[in-house]
């Protein structure tokens, strides 16, 4: 029994210590926000509008689905392209919500980006992006942690007793900047290329409830990958993500293929089908599923596990879900941001 609450405890510990990291998700590619604020605007369109949900070892702790979960919805509108002729601006704001656990540990945060994107040819096939982001963070627990000295042998844990941990606030809040490059390039009809990094808490925001002097290292993000056309409907999405924060490193990478359907009056495809997979390095394998119709495109995965925690969270992995829709102010999108191939 006791072996049993102490996994339990050290999973906690675990999950809580990765929750006070950055947030993560496997679908890394469909939050540009969050990934790097050079990507603010950067899409054929006015507005974009984008949801992301993920929740953590469903189950694994007191039965429920909603254990550890993150949702964050964000819109992004890009402007300026009539005016500056070479290139165009984007701004954004993004919300964030992180739980996590018996001690309702919360990380919220509030985000406003700004990015500006120069190109370097006629028909825009070469773009440099710059971004810079700024948050307000928000992060609180309550007092139901439980701790090894909290143990009480053949009862369990007795949330009455002294826990001895020297905890000074049960909440604060913080702000943090962060800023980023993003290149992308049509090489050619079939072949689009993408590579970007990011650097945020840049100004090293304090980040703990213990010290107040104890702040969060600087956190680094680079991300790259190609989409390759076959055809008029099948595309090839390749990309991949690493990030890197003091000790602590995630690295994921993975691939999908789209499948379009035409209908009889349209030049692109009008709804489209997405199969993929992703790996997270000594983490999980994610099978992806998705469809699109038209600008509004929904995507799923599941994480499975595969790192030491599988017989903890028993086997519990979790899903993950985005949905994001770009949209015009006019009745056609203006196509003179971004270069559309012909086939």
């Amino acid at each position: 029994m006791r072996a049993k609450h102490f996994c339990l405890a050290l999973l906690l510990f675990y999950i809580n210590s990765i929750s006070a990291q950055d947030i993560h998700f496997t679908q890394f590619f469909t939050n540009p926000l969050i990934l790097n604020p050079a990507q603010t605007g950067n899409f054929d369109g006015n507005y974009r509008i984008g949801f992301n949900f993920k929740a953590q070892w469903p189950w694994a702790i007191t039965g429920t689905v909603y254990n550890y979960h993150t949702e964050t919805p964000y819109v992004d509108f890009s402007f300026g392209e009539k005016k500056i002729k070479t290139g165009w601006m984007g701004i954004g704001f993004n919300f964030l919500n992180d739980e996590a656990g018996d001690g309702g540990l919360t990380y919220r945060r509030f985000s406003i980006s700004y990015a500006y994107h120069q190109t370097f040819d006629r028909e825009h096939r070469y773009i440099l992006s710059v971004g810079v982001v700024g948050s307000y963070i928000i992060r609180s627990v309550n007092s139901n942690f439980y701790f090894n000295d909290q143990w009480v042998d053949d009862v369990g844990f007795n949330t009455a007793l002294n826990p001895n941990e020297p905890i000074q606030r049960f909440s604060y809040s913080t702000f943090d900047l962060g800023a980023g490059l993003n290149f992308n390039a049509q090489v050619s009809d079939r072949v689009k290329l993408d590579a970007g990094f990011s650097m945020l808490h840049i100004n090293r925001p304090s980040g703990s409830f213990y010290n107040e002097n104890e702040h969060i290292g600087y956190r680094y993000q680079a991300s790259a990958g190609f989409q390759y056309n076959l055809g008029r409907r099948i595309t090839l999405n390749v990309n991949g993500y690493y990030g890197n924060e003091k000790t602590a490193e995630e690295g994921i990478a993975g691939a999908m293929v789209g499948y379009g359907f035409f209908n009889s009056k349209s030049s692109t495809p009008s709804n489209v089908l997405y199969f993929g997979m992703y790996y997270r390095v000594k983490d999980a394998l994610a099978p992806l599923a998705g469809y699109q119709y038209k600008k509004t495109r929904l995507l799923l995965n599941y994480d499975v596990p595969l790192s030491k925690l599988v017989s903890a969270s028993k086997g519990n992995g979790g899903p993950e879900l985005s949905i994001v829709h770009v949209g015009g102010w006019e009745r056609e999108f203006n196509n003179k941001k971004v270069y559309c191939p012909k086939f």
